[in-house]
């Protein structure tokens, strides 16, 4: 459930910047193909007055980026991402057998999706950090948040959007428009996709 200040009047749409303090985590991308732009990033917040107070109790760690070998910053398509094997995308993506998250000393992430015009469609979902009994993959990783924002998107079609500009339905921005560029840690063991939509 959403906050209201009772100090002050609900912000429509229309006066939101589009500024994210999340862009620089990623890194400011200028993308070869000229359909393709990036997503707003809506920031998570921890909705507990506690938890806001108290402010990051952890470092957070550094964007994970998915990029096919040889193009860097440009992100690997979500399609690419839920139809092949994970043997095929160490054929194209970039250090995909890296062990992306080993470093964070943390057994499970949790990933959060937020999405312009669908902020009331709450999606989370517990990632495991472990596969298998070793550490995940770049590749491994990439397929789950790819498998995730499938179901996201299937979630959607029954959803009204306050946004026209990043509509998710038949008509406007699909699935296979998705373009994962990187994976942003937003807020302790919270993780957030940094997402590219390219229309061709």
């Amino acid at each position: 459930m959403a906050y209201v200040n009772p100090l002050h009047p609900p912000v429509r749409s229309s006066q939101r910047s589009h500024y994210s303090s999340l862009g620089d985590a990623a890194g400011a991308t200028v993308f070869l193909s000229s359909s393709r732009r990036r997503l707003p990033l809506v920031p998570f917040t921890p909705s507990s007055k506690w938890d806001l107070a108290m402010g990051q109790h952890t470092r957070l760690h550094g964007a994970i980026q998915f990029n096919h070998i040889g193009y860097n910053s440009q992100g690997v398509q979500m399609r690419e991402l839920s139809a092949r094997s994970t043997g095929g995308l160490g054929n194209i993506i970039a250090g995909a057998n890296d062990l992306v998250l080993a470093h964070t000393g943390r057994e499970r992430i949790m990933l959060r999706i937020i999405w312009p015009g669908y902020e009331h469609v709450e999606w989370t979902y517990n990632l495991d950090l472990n596969v298998g009994g070793r550490p995940i993959t770049r590749a491994q990783l990439g397929v789950v948040v790819a498998q995730n924002f499938a179901r996201f998107v299937e979630k959607t079609r029954s959803e009204p959007s306050c946004s026209r500009e990043w509509n998710l339905s038949s008509s406007g921005t699909r699935f296979e428009h998705l373009v994962l560029i990187a994976l942003v840690n937003v807020w302790e063991g919270v993780w957030q996709a940094d997402i590219a939509i390219d229309l061709r």
